[in-house]
């Protein structure tokens, strides 16, 4: 019986023994596959992570550039805004210049003004024509003369309630009484449709010199004396012809035309 009992313990202790060696194998081998699987997908994970920093790095680029790109629309809308109002407050000093201008110039000359702005000119008619920002309401008329600091501009054609158009003194249908300064020589000034001005009934016998100053002799209705046209830039003579052929550069500059004034009434001749 006791015999039995021993048998059976030792069977048990072999049995646990083994059992002991297989379990320790079993580890042994199991943390071998763990170790060879942690050294096969060690290299993926870690350039698994590599491409996940790259995409992360990327999408923050993106996002950056996103930001950057709203923020320069901003900045670009705000400084178009501040362009814009900076426009209208250029005009709003122009018209200010303008008056304060206007203001200078009758003091200086005797007669009255009104201060007007060009707002376009004829594109079929760019040397003849020009329409200001001023009319009936405002006091101008028809036949009134248009000048600035420079000189005579041209004259009042049509008026009405709140502009008017200025047939310019370049213009072939203009012709305006003047008076050659040193000479004082009688004549009329036309424009040649080309930017300069033709001044007829010149005699063969004057002493007209290149350089001289035309200015307004005073003739016609509501056109003052003295007003400067502009100077004599070439003089010809052809044979049998009892005048020169003289062509006037203006004084004005009709390229830069912006502020002009108009002569509203005079209330002495210059001389």
């Amino acid at each position: 019986m006791n015999g039995n009992r021993n048998q059976k313990l030792l069977i048990l202790i072999v049995l646990v023994v083994i059992s002991s060696q297989i379990l320790i194998w079993a580890v042994r081998a199991e943390d071998n596959k763990i170790e060879n699987l942690h050294s096969f997908f060690l290299p993926l994970y870690r350039g698994s992570e590599w491409i996940k920093d790259i995409f992360w790095g990327w999408g923050k680029f993106f996002q950056d550039q996103k930001s950057l790109r709203e923020e320069n629309q901003k900045l670009k809308e705000e400084l178009e805004k501040l362009r814009a109002d900076n426009i209208l407050l250029q005009e709003r000093i122009e018209e200010l210049k303008i008056k304060i201008e206007a203001g200078a110039m009758e003091e200086k000359l005797p007669f009255e003004v009104i201060p007007a702005q060009v707002i376009g000119r004829d594109p079929y008619d760019w040397w003849g024509k020009a329409i200001i920002d001023q009319g009936k309401e405002e006091g101008v008329g028809e036949g009134l003369v248009v000048v600035t600091y420079q000189g005579m501009v041209g004259k009042i054609e049509e008026a009405y309630p709140h502009h008017s158009v200025v047939r310019l003194l370049l213009s072939p249908s203009l012709s305006v009484g003047v008076l050659v300064q040193r000479t004082r020589d009688l004549g009329v000034v036309t424009g040649n449709g080309e930017g300069l001005c033709i001044m007829k009934y010149i005699y063969r016998t004057s002493d007209l010199r290149e350089g001289d100053i035309v200015i307004t002799s005073g003739w016609g209705e509501n056109t003052p004396r003295g007003v400067v046209v502009g100077r004599v830039s070439q003089i010809g003579e052809d044979d049998g012809s009892l005048f020169k052929d003289v062509i006037v550069e203006p004084s004005c500059d009709f390229s830069l035309l912006d502020k002009v004034f108009v002569i509203k009434a005079l209330s002495e001749k210059l001389e």
